[in-house]
């Protein structure tokens, strides 16, 4: 009996040690930032790109670079899996508050025929461009994204100048 004691004794000792373990996919989301990182893009918390002013939650990871050169005006936010906002010429995506020059068609239409279906929605700002993605993917995506968001600010630099 006192043996049974101890046991239980030291389980409820050792279970909040237990929590503080990270998970398999909370391991596999700090990999993913860090390689990120080591990459240069920015991970950030975000709203989603199409709530309204009164939703405040935090539930969108932001993956973006910033701009090179100073200046750039871009803002736009093209999301899929939204009915809110207007249609785009891009099936399945639609453009929220604001759209993208012409201009951009060319690019963004290449990249998004590349996007896993994780990544919904691509955003320009004052600050860069980037991408919101659910971090559901393996080191390839992450090179992937990389090169994506890559292109697109080469290609907004080059329309800004």
């Amino acid at each position: 009996m006192i043996w049974l004691l101890i046991f239980f004794c030291l389980a409820v000792a050792l279970s909040p040690l237990m929590w503080m373990k990270s998970s398999p996919r909370q391991q596999q989301v700090m990999a993913s930032r860090a390689m990120a990182r080591s990459l240069g893009i920015n991970v950030n918390i975000c709203r989603q790109p199409d709530a309204n002013e009164s939703e405040k939650r935090l539930d969108a990871i932001f993956y973006w670079l910033p701009w090179q050169k100073d200046r750039i005006n871009q803002t736009w936010v093209l999301q899929r899996r939204t009915r809110r906002g207007w249609e785009s010429l891009f099936d399945g995506w639609r453009w929220v508050n604001n759209q993208a020059d012409l201009s951009w068609q060319e690019t963004i239409e290449l990249i998004i025929q590349d996007l896993p279906t994780g990544i919904t929605a691509i955003i320009a700002n004052k600050e860069g461009i980037g991408m919101v993605w659910d971090e559901r993917g393996d080191e390839d995506l992450i090179h992937n994204l990389h090169q994506n968001l890559i292109k697109l600010r080469n290609k907004g630099e080059e329309i800004c100048i």
